[in-house]
């Protein structure tokens, strides 16, 4: 993107792009696609539960994990990683920026770039300040990898599942309560579906 240029973005090209591009990955990474769609799915659920209508919104609940790509052998087994390693993970929200920023998506950039942060200050980048919508992505991205199984271990419980992933967020200070009402019964009914399909 040229500088001080702004892009007219053709977001019917840019859903195409993300089918094609999901179901590239269902083929050769499937640990990565099934990371990336159900965390997709997830976020886009809570968005229209929420009145969310932003496209950008949309591709970045997908979007969120496509850093991950560049680190996926550490990620599909990661129960022996070194802390260099675990380091070179936790880059992959700068990573699916940068990509996303060079395609001309700016807000969809920044709400993956901040899909790691915590209401209390304790995510990748260590800040409290980011956008409601990246908050509603760690949200899909937390509970979809708890209810995952892993090489290393079993899926949590539902009630394992929803206290890890919304214990930070109870007081209220980046979701609105009822806001998270309305997420935990959406977590709820994603994890029925999802006993449902295996």
């Amino acid at each position: 993107m040229l500088r001080g240029v702004k892009m007219n973005i053709d977001f019917e090209y840019e859903k195409k792009f993300l089918d094609e591009y999901m179901e590239s990955l269902k083929y050769f990474k499937p640990f990565l696609f099934r990371k990336m769609y159900r965390t997709g799915l997830l976020t886009s659920i809570i968005g229209k539960e929420l009145g969310i209508e932003d496209t950008e919104f949309y591709l970045a609940g997908f979007y969120a994990n496509i850093g991950l790509m560049a680190v996926s052998k550490f990620v599909e087994l990661p129960e022996n990683l070194t802390e260099e390693q675990v380091e070179q993970v936790k880059r992959h929200p700068v990573l699916g920026y940068e990509f996303l920023r060079k395609k001309g998506l700016e807000n969809t950039a920044k709400y993956v770039y901040y899909h790691h942060e915590l209401p209390d200050g304790s995510g990748y980048l260590g800040i409290d300040n980011y956008p409601v919508e990246s908050a509603y992505i760690n949200i899909a991205d937390t509970f979809e990898g708890l209810i995952s199984p892993k090489p290393y271990r079993p899926p949590y419980t539902l009630t394992e599942a929803l206290n890890i992933t919304l214990k930070l967020y109870k007081n209220g200070l980046k979701v609105e309560r009822e806001a998270l009402s309305t997420i935990e019964n959406i977590l709820r009914k994603f994890y029925d579906d999802m006993l449902q399909m295996y």
